[in-house]
């Protein structure tokens, strides 16, 4: 640790003595790690856990059923992609009804981005915001210590995340970064572009997006059943027409669920 701090130190001096700023010192790094034969590690490989439709749906439904609140503020955690940290701070100033966005003003690195939503998302939120004109978007039912009286907390929302999953019978650990695990491969495998989704995520590189398209890859292959069977890609995209593309992907996880116990019970 003590080199590190002499190394910054004398690096800082460096970089003030030639005038350098923030943006140019990025290029700076870039160009003395070159130099100094530095590369960054192998990119970690694997998938990211995520909820399946049905899990998805069953969390939702419970979210609801404890009261309208709770399930906006977790449909709005979902559909946007947010970090809970960035929950908190929604305002209803944030909400754009006409454009149908949110704007995230403090995003990871304090970055702004601007996160398209549904329209009926936007429908529950206007109805949720009724005739104010400024302050939280989801408010705190309790006072709390800190500086601004009702205001959610990062970890409040946690809780509640772990609570509604418990309440809806779903085993694996559920956690706010799950949601947004939940969108970013659901969006990917209705068709996103990866670059797009890294713009809705607010992602710094797009390393980190593909890990996203690594596990979408992952649904494709358990549900490549549905695609060869002829009667049930007949039948999926009959739901897709008329349901749309939430109610065929549940459909067709389901129907991928059912052949796989018939295997099992075949192999047994």
């Amino acid at each position: 640790m003590a080199s590190i701090a002499r190394a910054a130190i004398a690096v800082a001096a460096i970089l003030t003595r030639a005038g350098i700023d923030y943006a140019q010192s990025k290029a700076v790094f870039k160009a003395a790690r070159q130099r100094a034969g530095l590369r960054s590690p192998p990119e970690r490989r694997g998938s990211v856990d995520r909820l399946t439709v049905e899990e998805e749906l069953r969390f939702l439904d419970e979210a609801y059923a404890q009261d309208g609140r709770t399930g906006l503020m977790l449909q709005t955690l979902l559909e946007a992609g947010a970090r809970a940290s960035e929950l908190v701070q929604l305002r209803v100033e944030d909400v754009s009804f006409g454009e149908r966005v949110i704007t995230i003003r403090h995003g990871k690195g304090d970055k702004r981005r601007e996160v398209p939503i549904r329209r009926e998302l936007a429908q529950l939120l206007r109805l949720h915001i009724g005739g104010r004109r400024a302050g939280p978007l989801f408010i705190s039912r309790q006072q709390g210590s800190g500086p601004t009286p009702y205001m959610l907390t990062r970890q409040r929302v946690g809780q509640v995340v772990c609570g509604v999953a418990r309440m809806a019978g779903i085993t694996k650990r559920v956690y706010p970064h799950l949601l947004r695990h939940t969108v970013a491969t659901r969006l990917l495998a209705l068709g996103m572009d990866i670059a797009d989704l890294q713009s809705f995520l607010g992602h710094e590189s797009i390393a980190t997006t593909r890990l996203y398209a690594e596990t979408t890859a992952a649904v494709l292959k358990r549900n490549f059943d549905r695609i060869t069977d002829p009667a049930a890609h007949t039948l999926i995209a009959d739901i897709r027409h008329r349901r749309g593309d939430e109610a065929a992907m549940l459909a067709a996880e389901l129907l991928a669920q059912r052949r796989a116990e018939r295997v099992s019970t075949a192999d047994a």
